[in-house]
């Protein structure tokens, strides 16, 4: 049972794997990044919901950042270049 415990520990703590596409059914243009609070219409519900799930992900970014500054999850990875393009095709062989 211990070891079970210290395995447990040992592993990373897994978050923002989920991606999350959502949108009003009744307001499909509503983006909360660009119309903010004053973008909903009527009071919708849902369009208030998808305020705050968009403002969680901010705050979550900002302690994740406070937590570890060297953290950079805004540049990926970069692949290597293959010296001959695969796409090219050979005239001479």
């Amino acid at each position: 049972m211990y070891r079970d415990r210290a395995s447990w520990y040992c592993v990373g703590l897994k978050i923002r794997s989920r991606k999350f596409d959502g949108h009003c059914a009744k307001h499909k243009r509503y983006n909360p990044a660009t119309d903010g609070v004053g973008g909903i219409r009527g009071g919708c519900p849902r369009c208030g919901l998808l305020f705050e799930i968009w403002e969680s992900s901010l705050k979550l970014n900002r302690l994740i950042r406070k937590f570890d500054p060297n953290y950079d999850d805004l540049q990926r990875p970069e692949e290597p270049v293959p010296a001959v393009d695969p796409r090219q095709m050979r005239l001479i062989d």
